[in-house]
């Protein structure tokens, strides 16, 4: 289960790196267009598709290029961080929405109880089954992307990357360009999103959440972004670090680094300090430090933040 999940990872990262690589178009909220994706196959297999796998994906891809069609033609009318910006509000408002949401969505408790069942002869609720299936998916969609790359359309998007004026100045109808690497980039996402709802047999509102949407984006800096498996290298290293390093300290976020430290005057830790010495030396220490400070000592600056209080 865990190389099913680096596969589909690497596939929503291919198809962002189809943005930010090759068209310079920075997203700060693709999450969205996974999260999308893995709610419109899940909704599809439950109300018009039971029993299926294959046309809910299918569905899905084609639902989020539809949505992104319409959601491109507003948000590429701005460039650079401004469109960034739109990116992350776009996913900021999915996650709201899927998780409130809760009769269409699951809310909290996300969309369960969905099917793999089977492709031809294929058992797909076998784990290597369903393993290979997404391989294989996986490796059509590098094929396609580096067809794409090396394309006269991929020219196009580079070119738009390195010098928008200049393209449009050629002739080429920028716009367009853009607007088509957003849809591909969102579908390939989506796609990517339908897969890893099967294998986890439920769809949660956490995969449109703002901090998927960034892990995508570094897992895609790390590896590279202008080459067609700098994603797939970038999603390797980025989940072996996370699993060798959660194994190493539960504080691998890092996120106690810029905690807040406490004061650092006695006063502040007398209390720990007499309950310290009465465990190990007896009530006899406890009452030397709680004893008051001589009158010759100067008692100690308050702490800054406590300076103004009151």
């Amino acid at each position: 289960s865990t190389a099913a999940f680096l596969v589909t990872l690497t596939i929503a990262a291919m198809g962002l790196n189809v943005l930010v690589g090759y068209t310079g178009l920075v997203s700060f909220g693709h999450g969205a267009w996974f999260g999308i994706g893995a709610y419109a196959a899940a909704l599809s297999q439950r109300h018009w598709f039971p029993d299926q796998i294959l046309i809910p994906i299918l569905f899905a891809m084609l639902f989020v290029a539809v949505a992104a069609a319409i959601v491109g033609v507003l948000m590429l009318r701005r460039k650079g961080v401004y469109f960034a910006l739109m990116t992350l509000a776009l996913a900021a408002l999915t996650y709201t929405v899927s998780f409130r949401w809760t009769e269409v969505t699951g809310g909290e408790d996300g969309l369960g109880h969905l099917q793999r069942g089977t492709l031809g002869p294929l058992d797909l609720d076998d784990q290597s089954t369903y393993y290979a299936v997404v391989a294989v998916i996986g490796f059509l969609v590098l094929y396609g992307l580096h067809r794409v790359a090396r394309s006269p359309f991929g020219h196009v998007l580079v070119a738009i990357r390195e010098n928008e004026q200049r393209a449009t100045f050629q002739g080429y109808p920028v716009d367009r360009y853009k607007l088509a690497a957003f849809v591909l980039s969102a579908s390939v996402t989506a796609l990517a999103g339908a897969l890893t709802g099967f294998q986890h047999y439920i769809v949660s509102a956490e995969s449109t959440s703002i901090i998927f949407s960034g892990e995508l984006l570094a897992m895609v800096v790390i590896g590279g972004m202008r080459h067609i498996l700098g994603p797939a290298i970038g999603v390797a290293f980025y989940v072996l670090f996370r699993e060798m390093l959660s194994i190493c300290t539960v504080h691998w976020l890092f996120r106690d680094l810029f905690a807040e430290r406490p004061c650092r005057d006695l006063g502040a830790y007398a209390p720990s300090l007499a309950q310290g010495a009465v465990g190990s030396r007896g009530h006899e220490q406890a009452e030397t430090v709680r004893q008051p400070r001589s009158s010759s000592v100067p008692p100690p600056r308050a702490c800054r933040r406590h300076r103004f209080a009151g």
